[in-house]
């Protein structure tokens, strides 16, 4: 007697590599931490640079763009497939920012309103930066939860995995390690990492809030005049 073969379902693949689940990051003190939070996200990038303030098209995907700033626990998963943030989760602590790699994918979201609450209320999660897409802007609105992303998509994927727990993510054009101090506002977001967080606290404090525009033009006037006496030579 045959046997018919095994049918195999092509629609998804099954990856070799595992399911990663690493310990959560020690947390920075949260004295540091608040000092951070109450800085403008535009001096934070400013004191951590380039490398660290991530691209424009990272933005609020609630109409209200609320502050953020809180420890980086990360979930890398795969494009429009949200496991791993189940796991991810469930390692929060309260003040934590979780910060999800989603490879850009904006087709589909990898989660919604009713996920974050759950995650607020039960683990005092701070917010979320996505790079990917999320879902129920409105009702994020009105739960004020902060929420950063690329883009909003209302159909929620498989949760299929495997995905990555507390390893380094890449977020619009920035590489986030777990235990980093991730700030949002209307400006953007920018990272401070976690060994140069105390550095980049204590400068900031130590300079003063404004932007010192007279100085600044001053200084501007110099290189003004140091043009228009090469031209003139």
């Amino acid at each position: 007697m045959s046997l018919a073969p095994k049918q195999t379902d092509r629609r998804w693949k099954d990856p070799v590599l595992p399911f990663v689940s690493n310990p959560a990051p020690e947390r920075l003190p949260a004295d540091l931490v608040a000092a951070l939070g109450g800085m403008d996200v535009t001096r934070i990038a400013d004191a951590v640079g380039r490398m660290y303030t991530c691209q424009s098209q990272l933005r609020s995907l609630t109409p209200t763009a609320r502050p953020l700033c809180g420890t980086a626990l990360t979930v890398k998963c795969p494009p429009g497939d949200n496991l791993g943030l189940m796991a991810g989760i469930r390692q929060l602590q309260p003040g934590d920012v979780l910060v999800v790699d989603g490879q850009g994918f904006t087709s589909w979201c990898l989660g919604g309103a009713e996920l974050l609450k759950f995650a607020r209320d039960e683990y005092g999660m701070a917010g979320l930066v996505v790079h990917g897409a999320w879902r129920d802007a409105q009702e994020l609105e009105e739960a004020e939860i902060p929420v950063y992303g690329l883009g909003v998509a209302p159909y929620s994927g498989p949760k299929l995995g495997p995905a990555e727990v507390n390893v380094p993510v890449a977020c619009a054009g920035v590489i986030v390690q777990p235990g980093d101090v991730v700030c949002a506002s209307l400006e953007g977001v920018a990272v401070v990492p976690r060994a140069h967080a105390r550095r980049v606290a204590d400068r900031l404090s130590q300079a003063a809030a404004g932007h010192g525009i007279a100085a600044f033009m001053d200084d501007m006037d110099v290189l003004v005049r140091q043009w228009l006496d090469r031209s003139a030579g």
